[in-house]
């Protein structure tokens, strides 16, 4: 039964499907008793039940031949099967028209018979077990739509048959994972900050309840509680964490998806970084699925839901190259129409500041992309003398975005002065990606043959570089409000910092005497950033990133001996350590920062400390729940 189904048609459908609900009339079948049989005259019997008004009269025997006998049995045990199916059904459609939930009936085959289907009683999943084996695999049938245009897709036509829906889970709240007072906390912590950072990932569900969020989707309420608890720094985090690994693996094999998957996995990748990898590759193919890229279009016709899953597209759009472009690896999602005329997105009916923030991330992740194109990934590849003109353009338009939006955004209700603060320092991650590229193979054959001008050229770049970094440094040190953002930024943010002082470090031991850096204001820069995240993450959650972060901030500050009395260069020795080893082990995450002689500044792809590739797969299965 659809949502728009009048009730009586699911009546009919179940006529349909199993016929009139009455016996069969077997009295035409029993004609006569054994005696009148013989006899040959007719026989009359109460209710097809010997003994017939002659036998009764004369006295004599009347009796049924077995044949008969037994379809009289059948008849009874017919009549308590179908009783039974109909209580079944009317209880199944009682719920389902309730909760709008599709009814699926049995199928007639080709004889007329029914299919076996299962019993409406064992459809209900216990626990967070979610049925993925349902689906006959290698089902397809071909559909006709002569209304369609012929230039439509070959894939178009093609649609699974007698695929069945996956059943839901019962969320962790009615289980008893953890209590309805405490999700609650966790989920006002989300939706009332936490989300306002990355421009509302839930959409139309923003102002909605726990209690409409437990109905839409168990995963989407998870992950908005798993998040909550982690930057609420709960003791719950743990169970939440598991319960989310638990619900979204299986969706790697389901066949069947909604918008509310994808708001679920985008909030996983943004802020759960030892799973944001593997989160961003099954968004992306899952948002392909569902063709959230296709809703653009329609979103500029003034169409409500379009608009949503358009937005949604360009959310994933950003979360995906959160992950890729800093990493050093290609992004999943094209750059198709949405991306390429983003702008006009800002001309929907429903348009919100939150969406122009939106755009806004777009365009800048538009440029690191053709960035991350035009240079490649081999960092010990010099740039080329005439790299220089692409390296100047790119620069133009990350200034020019910066220009466009710095002053457009006033100060939000849920996390103050973030949009305006937010644009200069994601202005600067993108100058430092970007700039650092001129210190690629710095030591190479070919970077020591360009000729001076064009050395100018690259050190006055290098030289850009710097600056980006030291102005991160000073806004995470300077700007209280910034402060209070940290435990709240995704994932990006913390490795971005953490990028920034890496690179001061090596540029600060290697190159003093060609890029322009005061060491001493460096040291303090260092020292005073330590003493601010160190204060920042004592009431975070262990297992949060910048946790790792700052220790292996502090750690590799310890080993360079910047400290006030210590020489302002990092000791030659540290540079010719082994490369750097990721250890984050959940409990006791530590990063370990080493300086690697070989491919100087191949930390700018993130490389130097990948907290997504080094994770322990069997890690994972052992935290998955039996």
């Amino acid at each position: 039964m659809t949502n728009h189904e009048p009730p009586g048609s699911a009546v009919r459908r179940l006529r349909d499907t199993f016929g009139d609900p009455k016996p069969p009339d077997i009295t035409r079948k029993i004609t006569a008793c054994v005696a009148c049989r013989k006899q040959k005259i007719k026989c009359h019997m109460n209710e097809s039940q010997p003994p017939c008004a002659r036998c009764r009269k004369k006295g004599l025997p009347c009796t049924v031949n077995r044949s008969l006998q037994m379809l009289l049995e059948n008849d009874a045990v017919w009549k308590q099967n179908i009783e039974q199916k109909i209580q079944a059904l009317e209880a199944a459609v009682s719920r389902n028209v309730n909760n709008n939930i599709p009814l699926d009936l049995p199928q007639r085959n080709e004889q007329g018979l029914e299919n076996e289907p299962s019993s409406v009683g064992e459809e209900v999943v216990e626990g967070n077990q979610q049925d993925t084996t349902s689906e006959r695999p290698g089902r397809w049938k071909i559909t006709i739509d002569l209304e369609s245009n012929p230039g439509a897709l070959p894939g178009h036509y093609l649609l699974r048959a007698n695929s069945v829906p996956a059943n839901t889970p019962t969320d962790m709240i009615s289980r008893g994972v953890i209590s309805t007072e405490n999700a609650l906390r966790y989920f006002d912590e989300y939706q009332n900050r936490l989300d306002h950072f990355v421009y509302r990932i839930l959409g139309d569900h923003s102002t909605a309840t726990l209690g409409r969020i437990r109905e839409v989707s168990p995963l989407l309420t998870t992950a908005i509680c798993a998040v909550g608890a982690l930057h609420l720094s709960s003791s719950d985090f743990e169970a939440l964490y598991k319960e989310f690994v638990a619900l979204s693996a299986p969706l790697s094999f389901s066949r069947r998806h909604t918008v509310d998957d994808v708001r679920a996995l985008c909030i996983g990748a943004f802020w759960l970084s030892d799973l944001s990898w593997s989160l961003v590759g099954l968004t992306v193919r899952i948002t392909t699925e569902l063709q959230l890229h296709k809703s653009f279009s329609k979103a500029l016709q003034g169409d409500r839901n379009h608009y949503s899953r358009a937005r949604l597209y360009l959310l994933v759009y950003a979360c995906d190259h959160h992950f890729s472009v800093p990493y050093g690896r290609p992004p999943m999602t094209r750059e198709c129409e949405a991306v390429r005329d983003a702008r006009k997105f800002l001309d929907c009916t429903y348009v919100t500041e939150d969406d122009a923030r939106l755009v806004s991330q777009v365009l800048r992740w538009s440029i690191c992309t053709n960035m991350y194109d035009t240079f490649g990934s081999d960092v010990d590849r010099p740039l080329s003398d005439a790299d220089i003109s692409q390296v100047r353009r790119f620069s133009i338009a990350l200034d020019s975005l910066r220009a466009e939006w710095g002053d457009k955004f006033k100060q939000n209700a849920h996390v103050g002065n973030y949009p305006r603060k937010g644009v200069g320092i994601q202005y600067h991650f993108a100058k430092l990606y970007l700039c650092s590229h001129a210190l690629r193979g710095a030591g190479s054959r070919h970077a020591k043959s360009r000729a001076p001008d064009v050395v100018l050229e690259f050190e006055e770049i290098a030289n850009s570089a710097v600056l980006s970094a030291v102005s991160i440094l000073r806004a995470v040190i300077s700007d209280p409000e910034i402060q209070s953002y940290l435990n709240g930024l995704p994932t990006y943010f913390d490795i971005m910092i953490a990028f920034a002082v890496v690179f001061l470090l090596k540029v600060s031991t290697r190159f003093s005497a060609t890029v322009h850096l005061d060491n001493q204001e460096t040291q303090r820069l260092m020292l005073s950033l330590v003493t601010v995240l160190k204060g920042v993450t004592a009431s975070m959650h262990p297992h949060h990133l910048l946790v790792s972060i700052t220790k292996g901030i502090d750690d590799l500050l310890q080993r360079s001996r910047m400290a006030p009395s210590a020489a302002q260069a990092v000791p030659m020795d540290l540079l010719q350590q082994e490369p750097q080893q990721i250890i984050y082990d959940r409990k006791t995450p530590h990063v370990d920062f080493g300086l690697e002689n070989d491919g100087l500044f191949d930390q700018y792809l993130m490389s130097e400390f990948d907290f997504l590739s080094e994770q322990d797969p069997e890690s994972l299965i052992r935290m998955s729940p039996r």
